[in-house]
């Protein structure tokens, strides 16, 4: 339905130059845009506007008669003064000045020539989708609302499908691989999309019940944009197609950098967060972004399932054969069922890892596996849980 709304929409382009009118054009008109106006003199765009009422102009900066600065200011003092008209600019002028100059003259986004054409219709579908979500909070609050039933409860049957699914994939590994990857792949570009219009929408929104209902919309494509980047990793992983890159990884490096990730976390709880290592070691050898990933996913979940106050500690000791990263904290511990199997995906580890993530402990178990290491998971004898990374040293 949006999507078929969005095909019939106003689209003028203002441009001296002939030529981009025509590559514009081109590309409307190959992505299913069928109202597309333009014109190469400024100085029409009053009276464009006027009749043909659109819903997006691209517009150009240096002109002719008048500048995209002074089409901007003359558009709106003739444009509703509550109306959302989004305005994108195409220049070749890439100084931060004109950027600025351009935003604050109204424009709702900016690029530069020459442009990407891919880009350019990505931008385009996201401005005029945003024109249409606030003109139906414009018209009707209820239709709102009913949409953001609507999409929780398709989320809500999406992921009870997708669980459904992973039982059958957990037993079919060449299909679940596939799977993930069509997943990550097929997922990105929607999500950063409902992110984007769900920030947008939550600074225009006033009613708490829709700010909360968004709010849950909003956390629930974040999951899902996690969910997908850590698919395709793995099918990377367990694929061999990522390369690992050997290289010295300081500690104090590492360890301000993780802590630094999830530091808001920490402050909230109070959490004490501790690095204690051998006084010999001053380096990890592996793969940066991989390791770094293991840490920040392993101090989360220390950080979160610990009590108010508590202590987190991270011990790296070493001898001659590895060297062995452990994860402590104090608080509840790993279900039992997590501890039978830790590294099957999509398991609910209800207490000690985030239930809806699913992929965490088996992304860490492959990136052990991928520098020929071991990850190991058990409860404390008094009180929380250790997870330890241990490492090969290389002769």
């Amino acid at each position: 339905m949006i999507d078929s709304t969005l095909k019939n929409a106003k689209i003028l382009i203002v441009d001296d130059k002939e030529a981009n009118i025509d590559i514009l054009e081109g590309l409307l008109e190959a992505t299913g845009y069928r109202n597309v106006q333009s014109t190469t003199d400024p100085r029409k765009v009053v009276d464009l506007f006027k009749s043909f009422n659109p819903d997006l102009i691209l517009l150009d900066l240096m002109m002719p008669y008048l500048s995209g600065f002074e089409v901007m200011a003359e558009i709106h003092t003739i444009a509703p003064p509550q109306s959302y008209l989004p305005i994108l600019i195409l220049t070749a002028d890439i100084t931060p000045e004109a950027k600025l100059r351009s935003l604050s003259c109204g424009a709702k986004d900016f690029l530069s020539k020459p442009f990407d054409l891919s880009e350019v219709k990505l931008r385009i579908n996201n401005l005029l989708e945003t024109r249409y979500l606030h003109q139906q909070l414009e018209n009707q609050n209820q239709i709102l609302e009913e949409k953001v039933k609507a999409r929780t409860f398709d989320l809500e049957l999406s992921n009870r499908n997708l669980d459904s699914a992973n039982k059958e994939l957990a037993v079919l590994d060449n299909a679940k691989s596939e799977f993930l990857k069509l997943i990550s792949h097929e997922l990105r570009t929607p999500l950063n999309g409902i992110l984007g219009f769900t920030s947008i929408l939550k600074n225009k929104i006033d009613s708490p019940e829709l700010v909360e209902l968004l709010q849950y919309l909003d956390e629930s494509a974040k999951r899902l944009d996690q969910f997908s980047y850590q698919a395709l990793l793995i099918t990377q992983l367990k694929a061999g197609k990522f390369k690992i890159q050997n290289e010295n990884i300081p500690l104090d490096a590492l360890y301000h950098k993780t802590t630094a990730h999830i530091q808001e976390k920490i402050d909230k709880k109070s959490i004490s967060v501790h690095l204690k290592q051998d006084t010999s070691l001053d380096f990890i050898k592996g793969d940066e972004g991989l390791i770094t990933i293991c840490f920040q996913q392993l101090l989360d979940n220390s950080v979160k399932y610990s009590p108010v106050g508590g202590d987190v500690l991270i011990r790296v000791f070493t001898d001659k054969q590895s060297t062995v990263c452990e994860f402590i904290d104090n608080g509840a511990g790993f279900p039992p069922k997590i501890l039978e199997n830790p590294f099957l995906p999509f398991v609910n580890a209800e207490k000690h890892i985030d239930k809806n993530s699913g992929l965490n402990l088996l992304l860490l178990k492959l990136i052990m596996d991928a520098h020929q290491g071991q990850i190991e998971i058990f409860n404390n004898q008094q009180k929380g849980a250790t997870v330890s990374l241990t490492f090969r040293n290389q002769q």
